[in-house]
Order: structure tokens, then sequence, then C-alpha cells
């Protein structure tokens, strides 16, 4: 008998508790504030599709830093069977001697030599 009556009384607080929060619908922001489709569409329609134009000057070259030389080595694989008999056509890849490429200081210039 308890035990049906405890089961009852829970079913009923849950349902109460349930329907109160469905009964409302509670603004946190306010009424007037906009959807998340219309800051999305403003926000994205109102971007200039022209991009801004930026001023180059291509006689001006700073020649004081250059690149240090990175030699490159060059291989071709010939054409092979690959394990499992197919194919492969012959290609040429390269190898840099040196991981990065590094730019030389003005006063370094001259031990390299020209």
């Amino acid at each position: 008998m308890q035990k049906n009556q405890l089961l009852h009384t829970l079913l009923w607080i849950s349902l109460l508790l349930s329907m109160g929060c469905t009964s409302q619908q509670s603004h946190v922001f306010g009424e007037d504030m906009p959807t998340m489709k219309t800051i999305h569409d403003d926000k994205f329609h109102s971007i200039s599709p022209v991009l801004p134009e930026r001023r180059m000057d291509h006689q001006v070259q700073n020649t004081d830093f250059e690149w240090l030389p990175n030699p490159t080595m060059y291989l071709y694989v010939f054409k092979h069977l690959s394990p499992t008999g197919l194919p492969v056509p012959g290609y040429t890849t390269f190898f840099k001697l040196y991981t990065t490429d590094h730019i030389a200081l003005p006063s370094e210039l001259s031990r390299w030599g020209s």
C-alpha cells in the first residue's frame, strides 16, 4: 500500500514539474531580440564582396637580405612494378640538402661569394 502511494506521489510530482516547465515560455533576453538566422544574415550579407586594394611598389626592393644557397638534389625513379604487380610510371622527385631555407644578413653575403 505504501509502495503504491509513494509511486503515485512521485508520478504526480514529475507530471506537475514537467507541465510547469512547458507551460511558460520565458524570454531570458526579451522578446525583441533577433533570431540567430537574422544575426547570421546581417553579419554575412553586410560584408563587401570587394577586397580592399593594397598599394604595392614593385620598384622598391630590399636587396640587403638574400637567401643563402640551399642545394637541391633531384632523383629520378625509373618505371617499375609495385609489390602487388601494378605498373608504376617513372617520376622525378627532389630533396633539399638543408631542412630550412635561411636568409643571410648583409654582412654575411661577402663570405659566400658570387
